[in-house]
C-alpha cells in the first residue's frame, strides 16, 4: 500500500510534476508513423502528458511536434494547411515550421520582422521502428536515441499497434506485470480434465497447475529485473528473467534462448500517458530475420488487436457498452465473456475504482511483488530527479537492448545468484 503522496507521484505526469519530469528525460513513442504517413499530409492531434500538441510531416519529410494552438489567438492548428514546409493557421494565416518558428504573418505591415519574435513550443522528433518519438525534456540534457532492436527493423518485418485506454498509465502498466490474473481474466472454462486453462497462444490453452511468482528481484540502472522459477526437477531448474525499463518499456526476448531454444519473434510494449486519466498503449512485434508471414499477421490481429472506432484508436468495445460482454460466452467458454485478449485486460484496468486508482486502500499480497518493486523504483527515480540527481539510463542507449530470457541452472543454486549471473550477460556493457 502506498501513501497518498506516493500515489500522487506515480500518477501525475504533467509539466513540473516529479513523474512528469522523469518521463521528460527519455525519448518516448507518441504516435504511429501511419498517423502522419507522408510529406504535406494532414496534421494529427497529439496529447501527451497533459500537453496539447500536433504532429505533422513537412514538404521535405521532416517531422514537427509543436504546440497545438497558434500564438496569435490560440486557434487550433489541426485545421490548418500543411504545405510548402510549414503549417498555416486557418484563422489568420500565420505559418510555422517543424521547429515551431513562425515563418509568415500575412496582411500585417510589421509581419516580416514580427514573425521572428514568434516561437511556438516544439519538441525534437524522430521516426524509428514504425513510431514517431519525441523528447520533451531540457534541450541541454537531450539523450541519444535508445538502442531498441526494433528501431531499425524494416516495415515488412514488423507490425505496430496502438490503442487508447481510459485510465491512468500506471494502471495499464501494472496489469502487464500481474502474473496471477491469467487464470481468470484470460482463463477458459474447464475444457480439459486438468482443470482451468489459460489463453497463452492464439487459439489454444495451456493447462497450469500453479501461478508462478518471481523469486528474486534486483534494482538496476535501467529499472528492475526479476527471476521466476518456471519449472524444476531433481537436477535442474528453468528460470525466466524479466525486466522493466524506465519509465514505460518492456524488454525484448532473447532470440537465441538457452532455456527455450530459438525464439523467432521480438515483442515490445510501451505505455505513454496522454493525461492523468488516459493513456496510449503501443506495441510492436517483429521478425529479425525476414518478413512477417501474412497468415501470422491475420491470426495475430484477430486475437490481439481490438476492432477500433473508424478514424480513432479507441476500441469499439469500450466502457460505454460494457465491452460488449457476452454472458453466454462467460458461462460456457471463458471467464471474461470477452473474446479479445487486450480487451479482457482493459475491462479491468479502466475501472479499478475509477480512472485513477487509489493505492492507499489496496490489500496487497505476495502476488503483487513485481509491481511493488516497479512502483518504488519509479518513485525513487522521480524523487532523485527532484533533488537534482539525473537518471543515468537515458544516456546509456545500449541499456535498452537488455533481453528477457529463460535459462537452465542447477537445482540447488539460489535464484538470487542465478539472477545476478544472468544480468552479466543480458545487460549490454557500456
Amino acid at each position: 500500500m502506498l501513501t497518498q503522496e506516493e500515489n500522487e507521484i506515480l500518477v501525475r505526469t504533467g509539466p513540473g510534476t516529479p513523474m512528469g519530469e522523469l518521463f521528460r528525460r527519455f525519448w518516448l513513442p507518441v504516435m504511429l508513423s501511419e498517423e502522419i504517413p507522408e510529406p504535406d499530409c494532414p496534421p494529427a492531434r497529439l496529447r501527451v502528458m497533459n500537453e496539447d500538441l500536433i504532429g505533422f510531416r513537412d514538404t521535405e519529410g521532416k517531422i514537427g511536434i509543436i504546440d497545438a494552438y497558434c500564438a496569435h489567438r490560440f486557434s487550433p492548428l489541426f485545421f490548418g494547411m500543411n504545405e510548402e514546409c510549414g503549417i498555416r493557421c486557418l484563422y489568420h494565416g500565420w505559418k510555422y515550421d517543424v521547429n515551431g518558428q513562425c515563418v509568415d504573418v500575412p496582411f500585417v505591415p510589421e509581419g516580416e520582422t514580427f514573425k521572428e519574435k514568434v516561437q511556438l513550443k516544439s519538441y525534437p522528433a524522430l521516426e524509428r521502428g514504425g513510431f514517431i518519438w519525441t523528447y520533451m525534456g531540457p534541450k541541454e540534457l537531450q539523450p541519444p536515441f535508445p538502442d531498441f532492436d526494433f528501431a531499425a527493423i524494416p516495415e515488412s518485418h514488423r507490425e505496430n499497434w496502438k490503442i487508447i485506454c481510459e485510465c491512468n498509465w500506471m494502471q495499464s502498466l501494472e496489469g502487464q506485470h500481474d502474473p496471477s490474473h491469467l487464470y481468470f481474466t484470460h482463463g477458459f472454462r474447464d475444457l480439459t480434465e486438468g482443470g482451468p486453462t489459460v489463453q497463452m497462444g492464439m487459439t489454444t490453452g495451456t493447462n497450469l497447475t500453479t501461478v508462478r511468482m518471481p523469486a528474486a528481484f534486483q534494482d538496476t540502472e535501467y529499472g528492475v529485473a526479476w527471476a521466476t522459477v518456471w519449472s524444476s526437477d531433481d537436477k535442474e531448474q528453468v528460470v525466466n528473467i524479466g525486466h522493466h525499463l524506465l519509465p514505460v518499456f518492456d524488454a525484448s526476448p532473447s532470440y537465441n534462448n538457452p532455456g527455450r531454444g530459438k525464439i523467432p519473434l521480438g515483442y515490445q510494449r510501451m505505455r505513454v500517458p496522454i493525461d492523468d486519466v488516459t493513456c496510449m498503449v503501443l506495441r510492436v512485434r517483429w521478425n529479425p530475420e525476414g518478413p512477417l508471414a501474412e497468415e501470422f499477421r491475420e491470426a495475430h490481429n484477430a486475437w490481439l488487436v481490438p476492432e477500433k472506432i473508424p478514424g480513432t484508436y479507441r476500441p469499439v468495445a469500450n466502457k460505454a457498452n460494457n465491452y460488449l460482454i457476452d454472458r453466454e460466452m462467460q458461462r460456457n467458454y471463458n471467464y471474461s465473456g470477452i473474446n479479445n485478449f487486450p480487451l479482457q485486460d482493459i475491462c479491468q484496468i479502466e475501472q479499478q475504482g475509477g480512472p485513477i486508482m487509489d493505492r492507499t486502500r489496496e490489500k496487497l499480497t505476495s502476488q503483487d511483488e513485481t509491481n511493488i518493486h516497479i512502483r518504488h523504483q519509479l518513485i525513487r527515480a522521480a524523487r532523485d530527479l527532484m533533488e537534482g540527481k539525473e537518471p543515468a539510463a537515458p544516456h546509456r542507449p545500449e541499456l535498452f537492448q537488455v533481453k528477457s530470457a529463460t535459462i537452465k541452472a542447477p537445482k540447488d543454486k539460489p535464484v538470487e545468484d542465478i539472477l545476478k549471473e544472468a544480468l552479466k550477460s543480458l545487460v549490454p556493457a557500456a
